[in-house]
């Protein structure tokens, strides 16, 4: 019989019903025990790491749920400290820069850059322009 893509369950039920038939026709399959304990044992390891995975990855969805509220409770506790600062030193004073906030400062204080002059470019004219050497409209007719 060829393993087919089947869910997990579906094959640890369809081996399960294996075993027991076996079992129940010990008498006739004898020669075949030693292999039907091998593969109830290998069976039971596989239930056992089935339920480590479910374990497993429902720890893992905790400490998700756990992390996402750590990092609120530190976002707003962080936030709180920025306003408590800012409360202290005044929301326009340098200090600020010291932990890392940025002070409110007057659009006048602002260095602008000055543009440099724009020269005219240069011109594009023709390298040879003596006359002659270009053909006059009037004279093709």
């Amino acid at each position: 019989m060829a393993v087919v893509n089947t869910s997990v369950a579906d094959f640890i039920k369809t081996t399960e019903h294996l075993l027991t038939t076996i079992v129940v026709n010990a008498a006739d399959l004898a020669h075949l025990e030693p292999t039907r304990e091998k593969l109830g044992t290998a069976l039971d390891g596989v239930k056992v790491a089935i339920v480590r995975q479910t374990t497993t990855r429902a720890q893992a969805q905790q400490a998700s749920r756990d992390l996402d509220a750590a990092l609120i409770e530190v976002r707003d506790l962080s936030t709180r400290l920025r306003n408590g600062i800012r409360a202290q030193y005044g929301v326009k004073a340098e200090k600020l820069t010291e932990f890392g906030l940025q002070p409110r400062r007057p659009p006048f204080t602002r260095v602008s850059k000055k543009k440099a002059p724009e020269t005219a470019p240069p011109s594009t004219a023709p390298a040879d322009s003596s006359p002659g050497s270009t053909p006059d409209k009037q004279s093709a007719k």
